[in-house]
C-alpha cells in the first residue's frame, strides 16, 4: 500500500516537474509560463496579490558583505532573485554580482539641489583671471528652494559649504546618470574678446566634464555682463562616488584682472537623474 502512495506521490511531483503551475484559478494566462499567479477577482475586497521577500535595509540582503568593496560577493546562480527594500522602497534584484533597484516610482529618480539665495555677494563663489592664469572654485549646491528642488535619490551631501573643500553629491546606486548643470554667471573686467567660464564636474576629485562656455556674442568691451552657462552629460557612477561642480575662467586677448561670479537665482541649479 505505502508503495502505492509513493508511486502516485513521485507521478503527481513528476507532473508538477514537467507541466506549469497555476494558482487562483484553472486557466493559465500565458503558455509560456510555467508558474502563474492568476487573481481573478475583480474587486478590492476579494482581489489578491503577491509578497514578495521584504527587508528592512541593504544590509539584510542575501550576500550582503561590508568588507568587500561594493558590498556583495558574487553568485551566478543566484541571477534574478527579487526582494523589496523598505529604506528605499523599491524591488532589488540580483544581477549576478549586485543588488539593483528596479520599478521606481514616477519621479523617483531624480536630484535638484540649487545654492543658498541667503548667501551675500562677497560670499558668491568667485575667481578671478589675470594675465597669468585663473584660479578655481566649487560651487556649493543644496535643498533651498522648497518648490523645486528635491533630493529623491537621496544623495545631497550637507557639507558643500562656501569656501571649503566638499562635494555636494555621495551616489547611492550605482548606474549611468544624466546631469544638467545651469550657472548664472556675474563677470566684471575688461577684454576685447568675449569672456570664458569653464564649467568642471568632478567626480572623486577628478575632472570628467568640462564645457567652456562664453558669456558674451561679438561684443568690443565687456564690463559687469550677467549671463547663463549650462552644461550637460551623461556619465557612470558607482555606489559612494562623489560628485562636486566647479568653476574655473579663460583667459582672452587683453583681458585685465577679469573676475567670475557665481549668483544663487532660479538660473544656477544642478538636476541630477538616474537613467
Amino acid at each position: 500500500m505505502k508503495n502505492k502512495i509513493y508511486l502516485l506521490v513521485l507521478l503527481f511531483a513528476t507532473k508538477i516537474l514537467f507541466s506549469q503551475v497555476i494558482i487562483g484559478d484553472h486557466i493559465n494566462p500565458s503558455s509560456n509560463s510555467i508558474f502563474s499567479i492568476v487573481n481573478k477577482e475583480d474587486n478590492s475586497t476579494n482581489s489578491k496579490g503577491l509578497i514578495i521577500p521584504v527587508i528592512n535595509n541593504e544590509s539584510e540582503l542575501p550576500l550582503y558583505n561590508s568588507s568587500i568593496g561594493d558590498n556583495f560577493e558574487n553568485e551566478e546562480a543566484m541571477q534574478g532573485m527579487l526582494m523589496y527594500q523598505k529604506d528605499v522602497k523599491r524591488v532589488m534584484y540580483y544581477d549576478g554580482n549586485l543588488w539593483q533597484p528596479t520599478f521606481y516610482e514616477i519621479g523617483g529618480r531624480t536630484t535638484r539641489a540649487s545654492m543658498d539665495p541667503a548667501t551675500l555677494e562677497a560670499n558668491y563663489p568667485s575667481v578671478t583671471c589675470v594675465l597669468i592664469g585663473c584660479g578655481e572654485k566649487d560651487v556649493p549646491f543644496g535643498f533651498y528652494n522648497s518648490t523645486l528642488d528635491s533630493d529623491k535619490l537621496g544623495i545631497i551631501d550637507p557639507q558643500g559649504v562656501i569656501n571649503t573643500n566638499f562635494s555636494n553629491f555621495t551616489f547611492k546606486e550605482s548606474g549611468l546618470y544624466k546631469i544638467l548643470i545651469s550657472l548664472k554667471v556675474k563677470t566684471s573686467g575688461v577684454h576685447v574678446s568675449p569672456p570664458v567660464i569653464s564649467f568642471r564636474a568632478l567626480k572623486n576629485d577628478n575632472i570628467i566634464a568640462r564645457n567652456d562656455v562664453a558669456l558674451n556674442e561679438a561684443i568690443l568691451v565687456t564690463a559687469g555682463a550677467n549671463r547663463v552657462g549650462t552644461m550637460e552629460f551623461m556619465a557612470m557612477f558607482e555606489k559612494g562616488d562623489k560628485l562636486k561642480v566647479q568653476i574655473s575662467g579663460g583667459i582672452s586677448i587683453l583681458t585685465v584682472a577679469d573676475n567670475y561670479k557665481i549668483v544663487p537665482t532660479d538660473g544656477t541649479f544642478i538636476n541630477i537623474e538616474k537613467m
